[in-house]
């Protein structure tokens, strides 16, 4: 005797056997399977166990609406007062038996809370007499609770969605900027070499302001007396220069006071010849800022820079052959002068080969270096230069920061040619956003006074210019990335393509076997 008899079609049997096998589980016994005993009666079986049952669930599909034995168990379930009756899909359901309550379970599945289930375990306890035993329902999957034709669908959806969101990313794109300016400020990256360097140049003078001292172990010092110095020529006779005592003595310059702008300027020894000195290649910490700014000179052109270092604490000259050092309102530490009241002296020094520089301590505000060249000639310094950040702008009189170009450059895009080349004009604003591996190749200084040309190339993630009051925005987008590289993109669209079709065909399957 079965607390549970199931009348159905059996072209239904698949779903049949999972809703008797969740019956089974809430703790009652289920007559289903339809194996008849070999040599026993069909009919009589079966209406030995729909008469021993407590309650008779009448399953109807498309199919048992047309099957004379269902509606058959069903006329005798209505007889016996135990009749149940269920829809799995949307037939109706015959005549003679539409006037009782029916619960519909056409889109039940086991194991997920449904409420048209929940109310028929009510009505099999009423008859059975019998509590279920309780089973916790867990939430319904997200694939189960989308309609199949959604999924089937997605790619066509997922390619829309995924294409607008491409074109709203931007991705740092590699670019090669070629410009011309007045002014630039960079923050030094780390290099992969250790140690980033500021390369070295030749120089008629360099002057360093904004220092607090400047060291060095001369091989000779000598100081010129000033009251012997000759405008005409610019220079002091032989019998000016006083040999100081050293005695292979560590020598600091230091200055009197901040307030009457300290000031030392290192030359050739032959001014008047326009003899050059060379300074070695310059050793920089990550981090540090470095400002670069055209100077004007020589009636109006610009042949010489102002290069201002904040954020590290010492700088070393390397100075390889002999030079005059002039420092104004600096002070002799280390060793006695005969004229150390004066304001301004002038010093003749040879350094050791081995150790030829100067050790240069910076105030807070950053150091401050002056190199002047040659008039007329262009000057290349400062090539290899990695950085995180370069700016491109200049304070006009008023205060506000404007653009520091003086002529035009050029940005492009040497891995996407199709985002063609951005032309750039004088005075025209210019911003590059989260450099990456970016370097400044070159900085030459012109000689018709025009600025500095500057040369860059590294992966940027956007490109602003700005002309008069329009702001133009100049970046590569995810799209463009996958649309010009053709084998990732149809990679993309099979994967997802496949996924999902692949998930709403066997969501109309198992709808299909139903």
């Amino acid at each position: 005797m079965s607390d549970i008899f199931i009348s159905y079609s059996s072209k239904d049997r698949p779903w049949v056997e999972r809703f008797a096998k969740t019956l089974e589980s809430h703790g009652w016994s289920v007559w289903w399977d339809r194996n008849i005993p070999t040599g026993g009666s069909f009919n009589q079986v079966i209406r030995q166990e729909l008469g021993t049952a407590k309650c008779a669930i009448v399953v109807w599909s498309e199919q048992s609406v047309e099957s004379e034995w269902v509606q058959a168990e069903a006329s005798e379930a209505k007889k016996q007062d135990k009749y149940l009756p269920i829809k799995i899909n949307e037939s109706e359901i015959p005549l003679g038996f539409s006037q009782r309550t029916f619960q519909s379970l056409v889109d039940w599945d086991a194991g997920v809370e449904h409420a048209g289930f929940v109310q028929l375990l009510k009505d099999i306890e009423r008859l059975v007499k019998s509590p279920p035993k309780r089973i916790e329902f867990g939430p319904k999957p997200w694939w189960k609770r989308v309609p199949p034709i959604w999924l089937v669908s997605t790619p066509a959806i997922l390619a829309a969605v995924v294409a607008i969101g491409l074109m709203l990313w931007s991705i740092p794109a590699r670019v090669q900027v070629e410009l011309t300016t007045e002014r630039m400020e960079f923050e030094v990256a780390a290099s992969e070499q250790g140690k980033t360097m500021l390369s070295g140049f030749d120089v008629q003078s360099v002057a360093i302001e904004k220092f607090s001292t400047l060291a060095f172990e001369p091989v000779t010092i000598e100081v010129a007396n000033p009251l012997q110095y000759r405008v005409k020529t610019d220079d002091f006779p032989p019998s000016a220069w006083k040999r100081l005592k050293v005695d292979g003595a560590k020598v600091t310059l230091g200055a009197k006071d901040q307030t009457r702008h300290p000031r030392v300027t290192v030359e050739g020894l032959n001014a008047a010849e326009s003899e050059t000195i060379h300074l070695d290649p310059m050793a920089v910490a990550p981090g540090t800022h470095v400002t670069l700014a055209a100077r004007e000179i020589y009636g109006g052109k610009k042949e010489g820079v102002t290069l201002q270092v904040t954020g590290q604490d010492t700088l070393t000259l390397s100075i390889h052959k002999p030079f005059k050092l002039i420092a104004d309102q600096v002070e002799l530490r280390d060793i006695a002068s005969p004229f150390g009241n004066q304001d301004e002296l002038t010093y003749r020094i040879t350094l050791p080969e081995q150790a030829s520089w100067i050790a240069i301590t910076a105030l807070s505000g950053g150091l401050i270096l002056s190199p002047t060249f040659v008039s007329g000639q262009s000057t290349s310094f400062f090539s290899g230069i990695p950085v995180v950040t370069m700016d491109l702008t200049k304070q006009d009189p008023s205060g506000e920061r404007v653009s520091a170009l003086t002529g035009q450059g050029t940005i492009s895009f040497p891995n996407y040619p199709h985002l063609g080349i951005v032309p750039l004009k004088e005075g025209e604003a210019i911003g590059l956003e989260r450099l990456d591996k970016f370097e400044i190749e070159r900085v030459t200084l012109r000689s018709d006074g025009g600025g500095m040309n500057v040369v860059g190339y590294g992966l940027v993630k956007q490109v602003r210019t700005k002309r008069g009051e329009i702001p133009i925005l100049h970046s590569l987008t995810a799209l463009d990335a996958l649309w010009h590289n053709a084998r990732l993109a149809v990679f993309v669209a099979i994967v997802s393509a496949v996924f999902t079709t692949s998930l709403g065909a066997y969501r109309l399957w198992k709808e299909f076997k139903r």
